[in-house]
């Protein structure tokens, strides 16, 4: 090869140069004839004390760099009352569906803390149907927003009507001193005092008629 040389490593360099630049302890480079070990990897930067051979983290420090963070994993600043969940209103809370429009996952509202344990079903107040939950202990039933179950939309229904309890495998509903009574299977019930429903049982608060259906 004209005008290169052979160093005994079998580097060629120009034959102007008096050592092989690329062999360790060479002396020569291509403008001074001094040289170093050019067969060696620099890191631009790097000499003195300094730590070349870490990572550096981008925008970490010292003492965090070694933590996986959760973006958004902050506690909310938002602070909402529980819902009282042992509560049936007329149009009343629904599941919500499990992904929006977005494809993001929407919570559903979180389950009662009573067991279920029947329903009240009335055509009355909708001719397709409309039903009510029926949990375990004690339920009351009026035109109060207080109530276990709200009729808003009768007005012969008094504020607080009726009371249904489920106690040990067994349904009791009582009048609550009502101006326009409560009627069981068609028989009036006398004030203050427990009678026992059964499944199938039909109910009539006021104008409003409710077919009664037991998980029993």
């Amino acid at each position: 090869m004209n005008g290169f040389k052979k160093c005994n490593n079998g580097h060629f360099y120009k034959e102007d140069l008096n050592d092989c630049p690329y062999c360790p302890g060479g002396k020569s480079t291509e403008n001074n004839n001094v040289g170093g070990d050019l067969d060696k990897t620099m890191i631009p930067g790097a000499g003195g004390n300094s730590s070349t051979d870490k990572t550096e983290v981008f925008g970490g420090s010292a003492l965090e760099s070694d933590q996986t963070k959760v973006f958004g994993g902050g506690k909310s600043s938002e602070n909402k009352a529980p819902k009282d969940l042992g509560r049936t209103f007329i149009g009343g809370l629904t599941d919500s569906p499990e992904v929006d429009d977005a494809g993001k996952k929407i919570v559903s509202e979180p389950r009662a803390a009573r067991k279920i344990v029947g329903w009240l079903i009335s055509y009355t107040l909708d001719p397709m149907g409309v039903d009510y939950r029926i949990y375990e202990g004690s339920n009351t039933i009026g035109r109060n927003p207080g109530n276990t179950i709200t009729i808003a939309t009768d007005v012969t229904i008094s504020g607080e009507h009726v009371n249904i309890l489920y106690r040990n495998s067994k349904f009791y509903i009582k009048d609550k001193m009502t101006v326009n009574g409560t009627y069981l299977n068609g028989e009036e019930l006398e004030v203050e005092k427990a009678f026992q429903m059964m499944d199938g049982n039909e109910i009539r608060l006021g104008d409003t008629v409710f077919k009664f259906k037991s998980c029993e």
